[in-house]
């Protein structure tokens, strides 16, 4: 299933799914495949980077007021490509 979210993924890069639901809905997604025990039963890469895409989206901030370390939506789609870019160079 960890296939579904890189698929996921990949749909948020092509801009088929906006920001929000992204972000809510991927790690609703992962913690779901963690708390089932499927995560991990993928290869090491393609779980480094579901896990830093978890982390990359908890750090989004939709609203003005964010901190420095939050992201907004220009700076997640980049974080997000910079994972998949790192992924598929090994």
């Amino acid at each position: 299933m960890s296939f579904e979210l890189k698929n996921y993924i990949d749909k948020f890069l092509a801009k088929e799914i906006t920001v929000d639901e992204f972000s809510d809905n991927y790690m609703s997604m992962w913690r779901q495949e963690r708390n089932n025990s499927l995560l991990g039963k993928d290869d090491a890469n393609l779980n480094e980077l579901l896990s830093s895409a978890f982390c990359v989206a908890d750090m989004y901030n939709p609203d003005g007021d964010r901190e420095q370390y939050e992201f907004d939506e220009d700076k997640l789609r980049d974080e997000i490509s910079k994972l998949v870019c790192a992924y598929l160079s090994k």
